[in-house]
């Protein structure tokens, strides 16, 4: 038998392609592929809300595993969640997949690669970017960042000679990553088991993991690391992973997100559209059935075991088993009977941590083919009299007055990064930019025309100023597409219009951690997505594989790379 290598594993041009479902193109879009089907699925053996990846996850797993008939509802007129794309005027944009970490499994942990490969029937394909994968701008300082610790530490320690522990940091980095196995156990335990002992065994084996929940960027990369100011902040650029400015973010989430990409980032082929392209005909091969604009109002609960939903038209569907895919605040403060969230003790829960930030947007498409780079870029904001490296000064004045010149961003340029855009969308090129925007934003926008209107023209001049600096090939040339706004939408209906989900505070994986988990008080209702587990495509599709194992008391699951 031939070992196969890296390369295998990846999408090259040169290598036709055998399978898969077809792509997603502008003459056949995700809005022209599905609808609401005239009548649902009958005595589904188990509904799922929300078809993000959480969803369709353990819907592919349920389908593959036990050959059950799933019924996936899904409020919006596509599938995907976060994984979605948006359609605007023949151009598409992803709303929340830019990259994705640990998709090579001969590398690393190589642990995402067989699971996804698993819930896609093996027919999605990823393609590797640049190992310089992601370049951070603070002002005209600018800083390259390579998916490999020792191409880092090399510049870094040439460009901050004595400046603090490089190689210390990617030490620890490794380090709190290897004990997160702790708290991953923590969501497989049984309710029965008496929350104290849950709490006895976490303290007991959380190691670095929980230690370095309980301390912050900034304080970690100073004191423990050595760190100059300047080079903690440059070490700190992609804070909006996590919603939290290094003085408040807990080290051990930033530097797993970082971690993430050590071995490479990919972009799945044919966009991030195509994930659901390959999940949803698993599900409907085994019997089951995908109902988009089909939006849950209630899960029924009968004697404190989940029976069913009822969906908006008042149609109500029975079930052995029912699946939340739409976050743990959407399930227990608006799906499940009040009265029940209170006397079980969820409703109490939130008023004790809060939702992740929310975005805003600002899409640009082009009616032709430019050469865009494939790299990320952070965008850190700038102010007069601020310092420049000041990350949470700066942050602090963006979101509380509003200061949208010299707002800081995110920018992708999804056209580049999906190496048969070309084919999909013939002459047509894409740039996304983002940020984060509080919720009073959101708010504001949804009962006032007026603001809104002003926001969003304000944000298109002002996002559009980060596109131009960091992709000046774009400078001069008038897109067919220029739209802004807030939210992004890749969950509409999110608490305060979230993006990942419950913050990933320190509290929420050390103080909240028992009780987000798969299994819930409710007999026969189970919990999958971010809040499950943990925030963005990664911790989602493993909270599938996690949810199944505490449905079926099977934890070997989990030790297997492939389900």
């Amino acid at each position: 038998m031939t070992r196969r290598t890296s390369k295998d594993y990846f999408y090259t041009p040169e290598t036709p392609r055998t399978g898969g479902p077809p792509y997603l193109t502008e003459a056949s879009p995700a809005s022209a592929r599905y609808q609401r089907p005239e009548r649902l699925l009958a005595n589904p053996d188990a509904i799922v809300i929300g078809s993000g990846i959480g969803g369709m996850g353990i819907a592919s797993i349920l389908a593959q595993k036990k050959g059950w008939k799933v019924l996936l509802l899904e409020a919006c007129k596509t599938p995907g969640g976060s994984t979605r794309c948006r359609e605007l005027d023949g151009f598409e944009f992803p709303l929340g997949i830019d990259s994705i970490g640990d998709m090579d499994p001969t590398v690393g942990r190589g642990l995402y690669r067989p699971s996804v490969d698993f819930l896609t029937g093996g027919r999605l394909e990823w393609a590797k970017m640049p190992d310089l994968h992601e370049i951070c701008t603070f002002g005209e300082d600018k800083y390259e960042w390579f998916s490999s610790p020792e191409k880092n530490i090399e510049w870094v320690e040439r460009r901050f000679p004595g400046e603090g522990d490089v190689r210390g940091y990617y030490d620890l980095e490794h380090r709190v990553e290897w004990w997160a196995w702790a708290w991953a156990v923590t969501k497989l335990f049984p309710l029965w088991v008496p929350e104290g002992m849950r709490e006895v065994f976490y303290q007991a084996f959380g190691g670095a993991w929980r230690e370095y929940m309980g301390r912050r960027v900034t304080e970690v990369f100073t004191d423990t690391l050595g760190y100059s100011p300047k080079l903690a902040s440059v070490f700190s650029y992609m804070y909006g992973n996590h919603g939290r400015t290094p003085k408040h973010a807990p080290f051990a989430f930033h530097a797993v997100n970082l971690f993430h990409y050590r071995y490479g980032a990919y972009y799945p082929v044919g966009g991030p559209g195509q994930i659901a392209e390959c999940i949803i005909p698993i599900v409907e091969q085994a019997g089951g059935q995908l109902a988009v604009d089909c939006r849950v109002k209630r899960i029924l609960v009968e004697q404190d075991t989940a029976v069913g939903v009822e969906i908006e038209t008042g149609e109500t569907i029975r079930a052995p088993l029912v699946i939340s895919d739409a976050s743990a605040y959407t399930t227990w403060m608006d799906l499940v009977d009040p009265a029940v969230s209170e006397r079980l003790g969820y409703a109490e829960k939130f008023r004790d941590i809060r939702p992740s930030p929310g975005h805003v947007y600002l899409f640009l498409g082009y009616d032709e083919a430019i050469d865009l780079p494939k790299q990320i870029f952070w965008h850190m904001p700038t102010y007069p009299g601020i310092p420049q490296y000041d990350l949470d000064a700066a942050d602090d004045h963006y979101k509380k007055d509003m200061a949208l010149e010299g707002m800081g961003g995110y920018l992708l340029c999804p056209s580049a990064r999906d190496p048969v855009h070309s084919q999909r969308y013939p002459n047509k090129s894409t740039v996304v930019v983002l940020a984060e925007a509080p919720y009073a934003w959101v708010e504001k926008s949804r009962q006032d025309l007026e603001f809104k209107q002003s926001l969003e023209a304000r944000l298109a001049d002002n996002l559009e100023q980060i596109a131009f600096f960091n992709v000046p090939q774009i400078q001069g040339k008038t897109p067919v597409v220029r739209r802004a706004g807030v939210s992004t939408g890749c969950n509409p209906f999110a608490w305060e219009a979230c993006s990942l989900g419950l913050e990933p505070s320190g509290d929420r994986f050390v103080k909240h951690t028992h009780w987000l988990t798969p299994k819930t008080k409710i007999k026969n209702l189970y919990l999958t997505g971010q809040d499950a587990f943990s925030a963005g495509f990664a911790g989602s599709m493993l909270s599938s594989r996690i949810c199944y194992s505490a449905l079926t008391n099977n934890w070997f699951h989990l030790l297997q790379k492939s389900p």
